[in-house]
């Protein structure tokens, strides 16, 4: 059963997005734009909690009087 299952989606995931080299571009594009934006936005949130307190935007306060 497992197989026939695992058979369907492979066959079913190769119709949709690998048979037609315009849909395999696209997907190859897609997933690389999309991956991209998860990275830098994880990055980023990471980066930021890591140096909190030291970047300028948390230490302006003590040098600029407004």
């Amino acid at each position: 059963m497992v197989g026939g299952f695992t058979k369907s989606i492979s066959s079913f995931t190769y119709r949709t997005f690998f048979k037609k080299e315009s849909t395999y571009f696209t997907t190859v594009v897609a997933s690389g734009v999309a991956f991209s934006i998860a990275f830098n936005t994880m990055f980023e949130k990471y980066w930021d909690s890591k140096t909190a307190g030291t970047k300028w935007v948390d230490i302006k306060g003590r040098y600029i009087k407004e």
